[in-house]
């Protein structure tokens, strides 16, 4: 069923798009302290790979996004109790969250990694790191595992409420390793003078908790709005606009964008 949908939306191409209903604006959470997802320049304005996403999808849809800046724990609840319409901030889509809320079509996966210090020997892997303690975003995919998986077997799971604090204490040796999502890791930490001296370790994580989509969040009863931006991001995909804004802000081989 999603094949034929995305063929027949193919096949429409903009004409799908313009069957939209009308929006007078479409209001996104966001939590912008994510690199090169989200986050604010040097003039406070919100800038990053999914917000330039955003912004194309609601020009498509010939409407406004009007982002509500929330801690990234609380971007669920806040979808639920309509503070906004939906969320895009590099939000994992697996089948936990989906309990919850709808997703949109994917729009990029990621691979999750373990950053430590160079040298260090670390691997992720639970015999490894034994004792250590190792700092998650707090809410995010990479922490679920992490406790799941790590935290119940003798590793310390230290959550944080925005990705930038783990880069500090990481760097400050308040903690030992950090599990990110590699484009986080490079954009945050690893291109600046204090993440010199680190890495990542091991392979990429393969779980169904990091099944690394990234789609869109929306609340489930909101069915014309995933139809509206479903075939708003098939639309951009087609197109190669999608692909062209990746290039802006990431590294080869950084970023799968999906078909």
């Amino acid at each position: 069923m999603r094949s034929l949908f995305i063929a027949i939306s193919l096949a429409m191409g903009v004409s799908s798009v313009a069957l939209a209903q009308s929006y007078q604006e479409i209001k996104i959470g966001t939590a912008p302290a994510y690199a090169p997802f989200e986050y604010k320049n040097e003039q406070g304005e919100l800038v990053g790979f999914d917000i330039d996403v955003a912004h194309a999808i609601c020009e498509r849809l010939k409407t406004k996004c009007v982002w509500v800046e929330q801690p990234f724990e609380s971007l669920m609840p806040g979808l639920q109790a309509r503070k906004f319409d939906i969320i895009h901030s590099g939000l994992t889509h697996n089948a936990m969250r989906e309990k919850v809320i709808n997703f949109s079509e994917d729009i990029y996966a990621i691979p999750t990694q373990l950053l430590a210090k160079k040298g260090s020997g670390f691997e992720p892997t639970v015999e490894s790191l034994k004792g250590k303690r190792v700092g998650a975003l707090q809410g995010s995919a990479q922490e679920a595992y992490a406790k799941q998986e790590w935290g119940k077997k003798g590793v310390k799971i230290v959550s944080y409420t925005e990705q930038v604090q783990t880069f500090i204490d990481l760097a400050a040796g308040r903690i030992d390793a950090a599990i990110i999502e590699k484009p986080n890791g490079y954009a945050g930490f690893l291109s600046k003078p204090e993440g010199q001296d680190y890495e990542y370790v091991g392979e990429p994580l393969e779980h169904p908790l990091l099944a690394n989509k990234i789609g869109i969040g929306l609340r489930k009863q909101d069915k014309q709005l995933k139809a509206d931006i479903d075939a708003a991001i098939l639309a951009l995909r087609q197109e190669g606009v999608i692909a062209k804004l990746a290039e802006k802000h990431f590294q080869a081989g950084e970023l799968n964008l999906l078909d």
